[in-house]
């Protein structure tokens, strides 16, 4: 990956709040971390989404480093962001044995258990978000009958298009900005399904193909920073 410009590599996990949390590392990192893990505290077990913390009496505590191991099947050079790629982790305790808080562990060994039984255990997910432009806040807009969609001097989101919900205007005016997510999510293997607006302004959806448990979270985490990285 070094020979092809590739260097720094994320490595994500997803916390119990659904926060991708990340440690980087240079690519000539990678080795070291597949043979003895980078450390992470299990503290993000108990964080919640505006970084603020729980308590539990069984996990999260900020002692004790955790090590994460990167899955290098799923090692993925990232099109959207050039010099970049992305793995996934598992979390282990220090003494090598899986950390009870790794959900990609916990799914995987459900995904076993069911294929001993015989049942294959299929999913994917759809992805949905919302383009809006880099500015000031759009002024309220009256309703016609005095009321306006936003409060005195809020303002409202810019949406890059106002077009309506499931219209083709949203696919002309940003036919571009569509193709450029295409286009990077083809770069990366991931089998796309649909893409289409979605019900509110600027609001788009994307499905992918069904894999195994743990393969459709992984592709959730991919698309939606595949996404971010095309948008910003």
């Amino acid at each position: 990956m070094t020979a092809e410009g590739v260097r720094g590599i994320a490595l994500t996990w997803v916390d119990n709040a659904g926060l991708t949390r990340v440690k980087a590392i240079p690519t000539t990192q990678l080795a070291h971390a597949a043979r003895r893990g980078i450390g992470m505290s299990p503290v993000f077990d108990v964080y919640l989404v505006d970084d603020s913390a729980t308590s539990s009496r069984q996990t999260g505590g900020p002692a004790g480093d955790l090590r994460l191991f990167p899955d290098l099947k799923r090692l993925t050079e990232l099109s959207a962001q050039p010099g970049w790629a992305w793995a996934p982790v598992d979390r282990y305790t220090q003494s090598g044995a899986p950390h009870p808080g790794c959900q990609r562990q916990f799914a995987r060994r459900q995904a076993e258990r069911a294929a001993a039984r015989g049942i294959e255990l299929r999913m994917g997910f759809e992805t949905e978000w919302t383009v809006t432009r880099v500015g000031e806040p759009a002024p309220a807009r009256d309703a016609g009958d005095g009321r306006r969609d936003a409060a005195p001097g809020t303002g409202r989101p810019r949406y890059a298009s106002e077009g309506p919900a499931y219209g083709m205007t949203r696919v002309v005016e940003l036919s571009d900005y569509l193709h450029d997510v295409l286009t990077a999510l083809a770069a990366q293997h991931i089998d796309v399904l649909q893409i289409h607006p979605e019900y509110s302004p600027g609001q788009f959806e994307v499905s992918v193909a069904p894999a195994s448990p743990v393969g459709a979270a992984d592709l959730a985490v991919l698309v939606r920073e595949t996404v971010r990285a095309v948008s910003v």
